[in-house]
């Protein structure tokens, strides 16, 4: 297990933050004002704040105490002026900062799942899982690149119909015939080729649409093209395997996670403490939303499952 630095929780809080900033409770904070970010804190106090949360207010507000009605008094008495370094970590002009007060006051505006530092650093086992999601996602586009430029080789090594015609030898009348009769089965055993590649593809076995918790057998159709552009819940090229096997599952206390330490279970997010469950990582992405699955964790499981049971 990594021991995480104070270095790795700001990397870490501007990556949430990039993904986040465009939604709109937080778009005050894109370029705000001290008296937009006083407001905005004092907002943060009608919410169900964590105890840690009151800390963090208290901390940076200079409060006596914890108590709700003593932060937002502590914030009106706040000089607008010391909003100043939240303005310049906001606002990029600093790369880090080194008030830890600073930080976790952001984390909080940006509602950062793992606030404060202290809960950071207990978390390695799911932060080294986003960088390995990280580094899966670098691995296939090097893949398709690579798979970009041998097709693209292969192409250019095809010698076109009209360039091995000319090559043929044209001496005589009748082997003119010949050479004729011969690029006439070439471009017929051609057109047969790419009509059973057609066939192929557009046959009922060579495609898969997710309907409810799994996948089922299409009809690609003028659909298929679609599918590759990546539309939501359009066929996908056929795969057995995952037709007969993957699955959204109900999880619950009593599912088995792990089998021999190898996680049985692949989650995604859906929506603030909500998730989809699956028996495997299938196509590596959520059916829908296109998301990438991640395998289970017992961090994951102490927060959202466990936690549930009585």
């Amino acid at each position: 297990m990594t021991l995480l630095t104070i270095n790795d929780y700001t990397d870490s809080l501007k990556k949430h933050i990039n993904k986040v900033q465009d939604l709109p409770q937080y778009t005050v904070l894109l370029s705000p004002s001290p008296a937009q970010l006083r407001n905005y804190c004092i907002g943060l106090c009608k919410e169900d704040l964590s105890p840690d949360d009151k800390i963090i207010l208290k901390d940076f507000f200079r409060g006596d105490s914890t108590e709700l009605n003593d932060i937002v008094k502590s914030i009106n008495r706040f000089e607008l002026g010391w909003f100043k370094p939240i303005q310049s970590f906001l606002g990029k002009k600093t790369d880090t900062s080194k008030n830890h007060a600073v930080l976790e006051m952001v984390a909080l505006m940006y509602d950062y799942e793992l606030r404060p530092y202290g809960k950071f650093r207990k978390s390695s086992v799911d932060i080294e899982e986003e960088i390995i999601a990280d580094e899966q996602t670098d691995s296939i586009i090097v893949e398709e690149k690579r798979e970009a430029v041998e097709e693209k080789t292969i192409e250019d090594h095809i010698p076109p119909v009209q360039s091995f015609a000319e090559s043929l030898p044209t001496t005589t009348a009748k082997n003119k015939l010949k050479r004729n009769l011969l690029i006439v089965t070439v471009i017929i055993i051609g057109l047969l080729g790419v009509g059973s590649l057609v066939s192929s593809m557009l046959s009922n076995d060579e495609c898969m649409k997710w309907e409810g918790d799994r996948y089922v057998a299409y009809d690609c159709g003028e659909a298929t093209i679609k599918s590759f552009a990546g539309v939501s819940n359009e066929p996908v090229p056929y795969d057995k395997s995952i037709l007969k096997n993957f699955k959204q599952i109900s999880v619950d206390c009593d599912t088995e996670f792990f089998r021999k330490g190898k996680p049985k279970v692949w989650f995604v997010k859906t929506g603030e403490g909500k998730h989809d469950y699956f028996n495997n990582p299938g196509t590596g992405v959520h059916p829908i939303s296109g998301k990438s699955l991640r395998p289970i964790t017992q961090y994951h499981l102490n927060k959202y499952i466990y936690s549930k049971c009585k």
